[in-house]
């Protein structure tokens, strides 16, 4: 198993565990969408690009600074 795949589904898992821990007391469970923008965004890096697990590690912090920009506009008061 290469170190990419190792990392994606590394990420893939924390995504998912973070989005449990966020929708804790909601009644959207944010888990399974979180794991799969997650998945997804491996799959377009490492396949479509072509890239190495530092670009994957790059676009997975880029997405967790989007989910946080997106939530800061959804519920700005939280």
């Amino acid at each position: 198993m290469s170190i990419e795949l190792l990392l994606a589904f590394l990420c893939a898992v924390t995504y998912y565990r973070a989005g449990r821990m966020e929708s804790r007391d909601q009644a959207v469970d944010l888990s399974f969408p979180w794991a799969l923008m997650s998945a997804l965004l491996s799959a377009l890096v490492l396949v479509g690009f072509d890239a190495s697990w530092f670009m994957l590690l790059l676009s997975q912090i880029g997405l967790f600074f989007g989910i946080g920009f997106y939530r800061a506009l959804r519920d700005p008061a939280t």
